[in-house]
């Protein structure tokens, strides 16, 4: 998985302000989408591909801004109308990455809801450059995540936890 937000040769992107691509078969509740949105919602791509449960590709969705997401995602499907929002997630490996969503929910020949399909950017000041310190700790929790030593990651993302704020 790359790391969105670090630098280019970090990534192995050309493009770390890539737009993701999704569309959620509601009455099935399977989720498909594009490399972009594997990465920033931290989903495997064989999981996007196979389709994927709403609930498991929004879980890391910050708790504050969740119920309001899942409202205004609830409204579009109801209402019909455009669905954007602006919200923060922390990536399973620790990084913050600030997000803008947005989509509609398009409805079969009854009028029953049924594929919402949007876009997921990545906001410029989330791919800025962080503080030197901060990224090599995410290379760091990067390294210790796919080693699977699990109480280093541990440390790292608390550490990461305190300089983000």
């Amino acid at each position: 998985m790359s790391d969105i937000g670090s630098e280019e040769e970090e990534t192995g992107s050309d493009d770390p302000n890539s737009l993701g691509f999704y569309s959620w078969v509601v009455p099935e509740n399977k989720v498909y989408g594009d490399q972009v949105i594997a990465d920033i919602f931290g989903v495997s791509e064989e999981e996007l591909a196979a389709g994927a449960p709403i609930e498991r590709v929004i879980r890391y969705i910050n708790e504050g801004d969740r119920q309001r997401v899942a409202k205004a995602i609830h409204d579009a499907i109801v209402g019909g109308g455009a669905y954007q929002e602006n919200y923060r997630l922390t990536h399973p490996d620790g990084r913050r990455i600030d997000v803008t969503a947005n989509g509609r929910c398009l409805r079969d020949a009854e009028g029953v809801p049924y594929i919402y399909s949007g876009t997921v950017a990545i906001q410029s000041a989330a791919v800025a450059a962080t503080d030197p310190l901060e990224r090599h700790c995410r290379a760091a929790l990067g390294l210790a995540t796919k080693r699977r030593q699990m109480l280093a990651a541990r440390y790292l993302t608390s550490a990461l936890n305190v300089l983000g704020k």
